[in-house]
């Protein structure tokens, strides 16, 4: 039986109402009748209405939302972890009024449970699956209520803030294989980097007068003089003896 007759037009700023959330809250009004209290209806940045719900009124309140107000899709379901309980929270449109409507439902950390309500809107069967698989989140009465993106034999919950990756990840050292403070050094970053050898004041003169002879303490300085030596040393031989032979 309806607790309120299901109206065939929406009301709207056009038929009586100031907006279409405040036809919405005046709507939301039975749902009194559910919780044994007053519904109070808040409104959220996007101009939407949110209402908190009870577990334990949970299914019911979402079977009026959709027999009665015409909330038909049921949007996402998500998981929060607010250190001292958890909350599961259901974004439901209506395509008739073309309205969003947020519920939100507090969780007790230490036995998160709550009611699932695949029974009112099927697509709830995947999303419930998720936050079970993130959070720890048991929604009694679901048909198949197993992880769906971690392993099955995983460890935990990731979302929740009070998650240890299990085990510990032991991570390869660093690829420079040296002290960081020496690796950010310049001397360590100028090691096996070419020079180039400036020229300086007065090398020009060298050079006229000894064309092709490096100057100045070139690094090739000493293997220079050595290649324009006239006579070398035969291998093995003395360099007295091979004085004695010339004479």
């Amino acid at each position: 039986m309806d607790l309120v007759p299901r109206s065939t037009s929406i009301p709207s700023a056009t038929t009586g109402y100031r907006d279409q959330n405040a036809a919405l809250a005046r709507d939301l009004a039975p749902i009194a009748q559910i919780t044994a209290k007053p519904m109070v209806p808040k409104t959220l940045k996007g101009d939407y209405l949110a209402l908190d719900i009870d577990r334990e009124h949970l299914v019911a309140v979402c079977r009026f939302l959709r027999d009665q107000l015409g909330f038909d899709l049921l949007s996402s379901i998500s998981g929060v972890d607010m250190l001292d309980h958890l909350e599961t929270v259901y974004h439901v449109r209506s395509i008739t009024r073309n309205q969003l409507l947020q519920l939100k439902v507090r969780i007790d950390s230490e036995k998160p449970e709550v009611d699932s309500v695949v029974s009112v809107w099927p697509t709830a069967n995947w999303q419930e699956r998720e936050v079970y698989d993130l959070f720890g989140v048991r929604f009694v009465g679901h048909p198949d209520l197993r992880r769906m993106l971690l392993d099955d034999d995983f460890e935990g919950y990731p979302l929740l803030k009070s998650f240890h990756q299990v085990p510990l990840t032991v991570k390869p050292p660093a690829t420079t294989q040296v002290d960081p403070n020496m690796a950010v050094s310049g001397t360590f970053q100028q090691q096996r980097v070419e020079h180039v050898v400036q020229k300086k004041f007065g090398q020009g003169a060298e050079e006229r007068l000894h064309p092709g002879t490096p100057t100045f303490g070139h690094a090739a300085g000493e293997q220079q003089e050595q290649a324009n030596k006239n006579e070398a040393n035969p291998s093995g031989e003395s360099e007295s003896k091979h004085g004695d032979a010339a004479k």
